[in-house]
């Protein structure tokens, strides 16, 4: 008898792990190894951890059962790319692309990040869990994922995913951007499976990465933009 229930217990918790949406957690900074930063010229290294004020640095979290790279990259990236996870999506569902999990944004403690909502779209964000994990749709808790996440200096951009694509999409002028290494973890099933943390120095997790200065318009672009409007209001004095 006690060999029976014992035996119905553990079918019960594998059942549970393969029914569950499995669980992540999205926050870094807590080590050197973890924290985030920014570089001050195109394509330059790093000159600092992101700054110690709140709600300027955004972070979106993916994740995918099937994709082990983005468009075949699997280190971290900075600046323009044609590596972002944004941009290659694939179907956009876990089981054969990558899909969004949730948003994070720093706070006043420089290189650090926390979760802050959870969702599959900018639309459908919405409350973390109560352990201020996140739900990854589509992977069941117990199952082996890889996330990749992205980051970038909100002024200018905005705060969540729709608004980095549209202004990556319109030429990624005058901003900071990056993207972490591809982590490999077991997710969490609110149970007997611990949930993972993306950012650490333990096996299959992903270090903290830089956020680098995209392009910056020619000297010779803005000198000539100049003119052309000096040269429209002569002609419309003039008329």
């Amino acid at each position: 008898m006690k060999k029976y229930i014992i035996a119905t217990t553990a079918l019960l918790v594998v059942a549970t792990s393969a029914f569950s949406q499995g669980l992540v957690n999205f926050s870094a900074g807590t080590s050197v190894a973890t924290r985030m930063s920014t570089n001050s010229v195109v394509g330059g290294p790093s000159t600092g951890t992101t700054a110690a004020t709140s709600g300027l640095y955004y972070y979106a979290l993916f994740a995918s059962a099937s994709q082990a790279n983005v468009n075949g990259n699997t280190t971290a990236i900075s600046g323009q790319n044609a590596n972002y996870v944004f941009n290659n999506l694939g179907t956009g569902v876990p089981s054969t692309g990558w899909e969004l999990v949730g948003i994070g944004t720093n706070w006043a403690s420089a290189g650090r990040l926390f979760p802050a909502s959870q969702g599959t779209s900018s639309a459908g964000q919405t409350a973390l869990n109560a352990d201020n994990s996140l739900t990854v749709q589509g992977i069941g808790g117990a199952a082996v994922a890889n996330l990749v996440a992205v980051g970038w200096y909100s002024p200018g951009i905005g705060t969540d995913l729709a608004s980095l694509e549209s202004w990556y999409a319109a030429g990624a002028n005058n901003g900071w951007i990056g993207q972490s290494a591809v982590a490999n973890l077991t997710l969490g099933d609110g149970g007997l499976v611990v949930t993972p943390n993306v950012f650490g120095t333990g096996a299959g997790q992903v270090g903290g990465f830089m956020m680098g200065l995209s392009v910056v318009p020619e000297p010779t672009t803005l000198a000539l933009a100049a003119l052309g409007g000096a040269s429209l209001l002569l002609f419309r004095r003039k008329k």
